[in-house]
């Protein structure tokens, strides 16, 4: 089997437009999260399919480092995202609409914390705790929305994140699989 590698250099502004006139800047690993890896099941769901890879994030003081593979364990593309520095992606098969500020963005809105997300959005972005039978007290519903309309919303439920873009029709469940220190 041939395998298509292409280094891509991407640069980038750190900002990524959710919707006309709201924006996320893309920031530095929270402390929670540096010097830990997740290893994760990625389901995404856009144009009527569902797409499934695991991917591994390790995150530093300044880098987001992902690798994503097939769950048969076909290499897909690996990034490695910097605060100071371009991001360089490693497809191994192409990947058809592969837009690692959406990429990174989305690991953010799951994963930082919801003051840190706050301060780097321009839109009303909100966060509500779930008291509902069955569900912990750490579960919550992050809403992102510009005059009263939904852009985006994040749920957690335990060891897994339903996020759903909805001006750009598409849905990502996570869920966690293991989270080591490195």
């Amino acid at each position: 089997m041939l395998v298509v590698t292409g280094c891509i250099s991407m640069p980038q502004s750190h900002v990524v437009t959710m919707a006309p006139n709201v924006t996320l800047q893309l920031t530095a690993p929270p402390k929670v999260l540096q010097m830990q890896a997740i290893t994760q099941l990625i389901e995404a769901q856009f144009d009527g399919e569902t797409h499934s890879l695991l991917a591994q994030v390790e995150f530093t003081d300044t880098q987001i480092k992902l690798v994503a593979m097939t769950p048969s364990g076909i290499p897909l593309f690996d990034v490695l995202w910097s605060v100071t520095d371009d991001a360089v992606i490693n497809q191994y098969v192409p990947v058809p609409g592969l837009d690692i500020s959406y990429v990174i963005a989305d690991i953010q809105w799951v994963s930082w914390p919801f003051a840190q997300l706050q301060l780097a959005t321009s839109g009303s972005f909100i966060q509500a705790f779930n008291n509902n039978a069955g569900q912990t007290a750490t579960d919550w519903t992050r809403t992102l929305t510009q005059d009263g309309q939904v852009i985006l919303t994040v749920e957690k439920f335990d060891n897994r994140y339903i996020l759903k873009h909805l001006l750009r029709d598409y849905q990502i469940t996570i869920t966690e699989l293991t989270k080591v220190s490195l």
